[in-house]
């Protein structure tokens, strides 16, 4: 049995990966056209248009995951069939299960790779994408670090350490020049949000610089800040010319974190009465994903054993893309959709991968 797990599971891996790899290159052009209306933008142009796709492949690839190994595994299981090897093992004493164990027992190996893809590859790199974007676009407007974001507005400085949601700055300091390039003001807030009316700082301190006396040196005369006021306020409105647009770096999509940032975030959100609910999606759809590559695979064996056992090689693929399309958009939709039926976001993320496992289970039944 040993023999024969290595080669369907060798057939499984070489084909999953092969139909992983075809989806990657399609997803990326798609996005390479897409970029391709900002070309010409401050100094982005197409090779940066082309790394930036290709640091977005990652997650590209762990989106597509249980769709290419659904297809992956109708093709290599299919090949097997049409060669009649799969009859010749059931002839030989190889039960349906045992079969699905062999296919299984390798596709951990491809779970495995997911969890990596998701966990530590997908994050960086698109966030590492944002951030070369957002350099090429805005030029000198946007200096980005581990501690947070610079922003030049205007001939001000401004500091942002974190975007929450599509209207909420927090740790947000703005330091205010003169012509002369002198720091005249500098405001701490803890959170800044965008209102109707503009942008409103929340919590706090606004600091006066001013001298009236010069420390004359050799060259030229040094300039004493003898006069600090600080101000303290809870709201206040700020003249700014800074868009989310410029934040987009820092403001993450819930799908491209992982999961150790998503519960933290989460925590986070749920401690200061922000919503949490898309995070919670993400984080139950993350924790699913495993399971449903298992289902994949399972269900591809159902295809093969049960309606699909004489069709063409053609025909099975087919299948495989669109039911793997089905449960891609599944996922994409009924997750949103249960959030706005007011169902929680455990069921939303579980759903799709239990009515596939259910289908899967019926088809095998159904195909003996």
């Amino acid at each position: 049995m040993n023999i024969l797990r290595f080669y369907i599971g060798k057939t499984i891996l070489a084909t999953s990966l092969m139909t992983l790899m075809t989806l990657a290159v399609i997803r990326v052009l798609f996005a390479l056209i897409d970029e391709s209306g900002d070309f010409g933008k401050g100094s982005y142009a197409f090779i940066d248009g082309l790394s930036y796709s290709l640091l977005l492949s990652p997650q590209y690839i762990y989106e597509f995951f249980p769709m290419a190994i659904l297809i992956g595994s109708i093709a290599g299981l299919g090949v097997l069939a049409s060669r009649s090897e799969l009859t010749v093992m059931r002839a030989a004493g190889k039960t349906t299960g045992q079969i699905i164990g062999a296919a299984l027992s390798y596709g951990l190996i491809l779970i495995a790779f997911s969890v990596f893809l998701g966990e530590f590859v997908a994050p960086k790199t698109t966030l590492m994408a944002e951030n070369l974007r957002n350099r090429s676009l805005y030029g000198e407007q946007f200096v980005d670090s581990n501690q947070g974001l610079w922003l030049k507005d205007g001939a001000n400085m401004v500091h942002v350490g974190e975007v929450i949601g599509t209207s909420r700055l927090n740790e947000v300091t703005v330091y205010e020049f003169n012509r002369e390039n002198e720091l005249t003001r500098m405001i701490n807030a803890d959170s800044a949000e965008l209102t109707d009316n503009g942008w409103v700082l929340h919590s706090g301190v606004a600091t006066q610089l001013g001298s009236d006396v010069n420390d004359v040196a050799e060259e030229k005369p040094v300039k004493r800040f003898d006069k600090v006021e600080r101000t303290s306020f809870t709201d206040q409105p700020w003249d700014t010319s800074v868009s989310l647009d410029n934040l987009s770096a820092l403001r993450v999509d819930p799908e491209n974190m992982n999961l150790i940032n998503l519960y933290q975030y989460r925590t986070y959100l749920e401690s200061n009465g922000l919503e949490t609910q898309n995070y919670d999606l993400a984080f139950w759809q993350k924790v699913f994903q495993p399971i449903s590559t298992a289902v994949m695979i399972i269900l591809a064996a159902s295809f093969i054993f049960g309606p699909m056992r004489s069709v063409s090689m053609g025909a099975r693929v087919l299948a495989g893309v669109l039911t793997g399309m089905v449960y891609f958009f599944a996922v994409r939709s009924f997750g949103p959709v249960s959030l706005v039926a007011g169902l929680p976001a455990f069921i939303g993320a579980l759903m799709p991968p239990l009515i596939f496992a259910v289908a899967a289970w019926y088809l095998l039944r159904r195909a003996g």
